[in-house]
């Protein structure tokens, strides 16, 4: 089961400004640049090559090797990927993936100096060196698809520790929530 974020207040009020903007934007700009932004969704999630990005980031490509019959022999599989290619250029280093999980507050400027830095680190991981590969691959690959994704055995909202109920529950206040002032 992937968890499901609860909708709160904070998911309304975006919904409410995306769609006024969409109104204001089609009234003042016509359609035609509203359909520019509906239509630059597929760059973000279609065949082109840069919707490969987030195929690549979070599905698992290299299968457990057959020797890995018993729980005991499992090899961890990393939760996220990077890219390793020039279209890392086009989209703000978003290929630069590993790096960016490891140090999210370093900005996307920043993360081909990181990964100079630390590329020792990074040279063993699982990484991806095209992305029209990665789409070819998710496609006809029986091996890879929508199910290969990592789970965690204890869920996915371990990361910062909330709790469902306390999602949301600090709206309103902004102090002492990161990244809000």
């Amino acid at each position: 089961m992937v968890y499901q974020l609860p909708l709160t207040r904070i998911h309304l009020i975006n919904i409410i400004a995306q769609l006024s903007f969409d109104y204001l934007l089609l009234r003042y700009a016509g359609g035609r640049a509203l359909a520019y932004l509906i239509m630059s969704s597929f760059f973000a999630g279609s065949l082109h090559p840069c919707a490969g990005h987030f195929i690549a980031e979070h599905y698992v490509f290299d299968p457990q090797p057959k020797s890995a019959n018993e729980a005991s022999k499992l090899i961890p599989v990393p939760e996220t990927f990077s890219y390793y290619g020039p279209l890392n250029l086009l989209t703000y280093n978003v290929g630069l993936h590993n790096e960016h999980h490891d140090f999210p507050a370093i900005p996307w400027t920043r993360l081909p100096v990181l990964h100079e830095i630390a590329k020792d680190y990074y040279a063993d991981l699982p990484h991806h060196k095209s992305w029209t590969w990665v789409i070819w691959q998710f496609i006809w690959d029986k091996e890879v698809g929508l199910w290969c994704r990592v789970k965690r055995k204890e869920g996915g909202r371990k990361v910062g520790g909330w709790r469902e109920d306390e999602l949301g529950s600090h709206e309103g206040k902004g102090a002492g929530i990161p990244g809000v002032k």
